[in-house]
């Protein structure tokens, strides 16, 4: 085995700035929405997790159409873990 050769502190330094950045630029995005959009976003976001998880490695990418009707379908079933979507909008 070989040591890997250390790494130049500037690029790490650089690393550390951009992902502070991006981190306040998340969270900016995300205090920006409104509590049911936060709820939205969590529940698709989640939703849409499983569903790749799930899928079958090297199983082509379905289009947004029907990855959406693939995580509202989803939450529909499980409305007590998705409330939002899965109750059809009614909160």
């Amino acid at each position: 085995m070989t040591t890997p050769a250390p790494v130049d502190p500037a690029i790490v330094r650089y690393l550390e700035v951009r992902d502070a950045e991006r981190a306040a630029r998340r969270n900016a995005a995300w205090s920006a929405l409104t509590d049911r959009e936060q709820k939205l976003v969590r529940e698709a976001a989640v939703m849409g997790y499983v569903h790749g998880a799930m899928a079958p490695k090297g199983s082509p990418v379905p289009p947004d159409s029907q990855i959406v009707a693939n995580v509202i379908d989803g939450c529909l079933g499980m409305p007590d873990l998705y409330p939002v979507l899965g109750l059809g909008g009614d909160l």
